[in-house]
């Protein structure tokens, strides 16, 4: 079994600066580093994290506004895939 099945969530704590540390096993699942960007989605009452690495992956792919829009629609079907 993948790690990546088994691990699904970790409690984090917000500092009194509006920090949140994201643990480790996740980074190693998505190959962050220090000072790599993350970009910050609501989405229907929902925080959610997306490495900006897969976003510029699905903009290199893209040649156009549409094709992106579309990569990045299937990139959250497959997101929510994975969380359910």
């Amino acid at each position: 079994m993948d790690i990546k099945t088994i691990i699904k969530e970790k409690l984090v704590t917000i500092t009194n600066q509006g920090m949140v540390t994201i643990p480790a096993i996740f980074r190693k699942m998505h190959n962050l580093k220090d000072g790599d960007k993350v970009l910050i989605v609501e989405d229907e009452g929902t925080l959610k994290m997306i490495p900006l690495k897969e976003l510029e992956e699905i903009q290199k792919e893209s040649y156009n506004t549409k094709e992106m829009l579309d990569q990045m629609e299937k990139a959250k079907k497959s997101e929510i895939r994975r969380e359910t």
